[in-house]
């Protein structure tokens, strides 16, 4: 019997095979994420986990620009490969190699010279100041690997293998660790060593991800004679990727805003809403796991005119981020402390993050609704829609109510926390419109002609 694939067969196993491996990548890097926030918070205290979560603020605004665009070009892949067009694929990583280069320099250089204008606009608190600079540049000289790394996983993902990602992502968390192990624990170096292990990872990362894939997909080698900029591949990456560039780095500035709010309250609210955020951030990637998938699938799909397997595949795909969201929603709101506990042994944080993540908590079942419904979007090709979806929610929305509710309505720092849940109900309502409206079965994609 034939093997289910995307296109054919089966759809449930299809998107079981290949949705399990996105989550566990995302899985592994949650789990990263908690070792990371477990070693800086008991090696570095307070000050160590704000210096990380300030300057994390700003280096995932940076990966999440570029992942954005990333995803045009995992879109423009599935949609070839959903057309049997493969033979198109190499001038997309070419003119995509070429253009995340350019950027990584940019932004690096950009970064390095803002840091202290940027940290100031936040209201780093002086107290883990010095540590948040440190962080915060040397992760900037990661940006260029983390590029190449998400540009090739994108590519991976448009031709339907997710399993190469969760490889990789598995050796370089294991490898993090361990560093972080060395360098905040044993070496004493706290927030740096952080970053210095955070730059050696995502450097390995980058290094091995081009001859695995090459290895299963000689199509997906960087060729000499494709190392140029195609215009008609550009345009496409820019008109496909570029409004998610901007809905990830908008989402994620919008954060770094309201970390600004939270700054205000002091060292130790800063570093319990880091602990809530970097908790939140776990349901995240799960659920942004499974959107991964849904546009690798849809992309497909819809390339070849499978409109209703490629609905079908979104609503699998909730069945799969529902129940992990739950599970998180129910453990935040029973035993908020114990999750809380797992970053810090501070009381006077573990005190100020309780009530901040039992109110957060309630946004992550929407959530997860909210990113398959953008998978399937995405596919399409229409990003521009989940582009004002989450510049409505991120700003109009969740900043402007953390700062009714704050500062206008006096409910201080838990005020913050009750502006999450409604963000996601926004997204979700703008979603369910455009899809009854019946206009993402016609790709956003041209195709280029003979």
């Amino acid at each position: 019997m034939e093997k289910p694939t995307l296109l054919s067969g089966n759809l449930w196993k299809a998107m079981f095979a290949f949705t399990i491996p996105f989550i566990i990548t995302n899985l592994l890097q949650a789990v990263y994420n908690i070792a990371d926030m477990i070693i800086v918070g008991h090696f570095a205290g307070a000050s160590g986990l704000t210096a990380v979560g300030n300057g994390g603020a700003i280096t995932m605004i940076i990966l999440n620009f570029i992942i954005g665009l990333a995803n045009g070009g995992a879109v423009m892949v599935a949609q070839m490969v959903g057309r049997k067009r493969q033979e198109e694929i190499p001038q997309v990583i070419g003119t995509v190699f070429l253009t995340f280069m350019a950027l990584g320099i940019i932004l690096t250089i950009a970064v390095i010279a803002l840091t202290h204008p940027i940290l100031n606009i936040m209201d780093t608190p002086e107290p883990a100041y010095e540590q948040t600079v440190s962080y915060l540049r040397i992760c900037a000289a990661g940006t260029i690997f983390i590029y190449i790394y998400n540009m090739m996983a994108a590519m991976l993902r448009g031709v339907g293998n997710s399993q190469i990602p969760m490889l990789l992502v598995l050796i370089t968390s294991v490898l993090n660790i361990a560093l972080d192990l060395l360098f905040v624990g044993a070496l004493n170096m706290n927030a740096t060593g952080a970053a210095i292990a955070t730059v050696i990872a995502q450097i390995v990362s980058a290094i091995l991800i081009f001859p695995m894939a090459k290895r299963k997909y000689p199509m997906l080698q960087l060729k000499k004679d494709f190392l140029k900029i195609d215009m008609y591949v550009f345009k496409n990456l820019f008109k496909i990727g570029l409004p998610q560039s901007i809905q990830f780095t908008l989402t994620q500035a919008s954060f770094a805003l309201i970390q600004g709010l939270v700054n205000f309250y002091g060292n130790e609210a800063a570093a319990a809403a880091v602990s809530v955020t970097r908790l939140s951030s776990i349901v995240t990637l799960l659920s942004q796991g499974v959107m991964a998938a849904i546009i690798s699938m849809a992309g497909q799909n819809i390339g070849a005119g499978q409109h209703d397997r490629a609905k079908k595949g979104m609503f699998i795909g909730m069945t799969y981020a529902f129940p992990l969201s739950i599970i998180f929603m129910l453990f935040s709101l029973i035993k908020p402390e114990w999750m809380l506990g797992i970053f810090t042994t501070d009381p006077t944080v573990i005190e100020w993050g309780i009530p901040y993540l039992q109110v957060l908590a309630i946004s992550f079942i929407i959530e997860a609704g909210m990113f398959c419904m953008f998978g399937l979007i995405t596919g399409a090709g229409y990003t521009n829609v989940t582009m004002l979806c989450a510049i409505f929610s991120a700003f109009i929305v969740r900043y402007s109510l953390a700062l009714l509710f704050s500062k206008a309505l006096h409910m201080g720092f838990i005020g913050i926390a009750w502006a999450y849940p409604f963000a996601p109900v926004a997204s979700c309502i703008v979603c369910i419109i455009f899809l009854l409206t019946g206009k993402w079965k016609k790709s956003r994609l041209k195709m280029r002609q003979g």
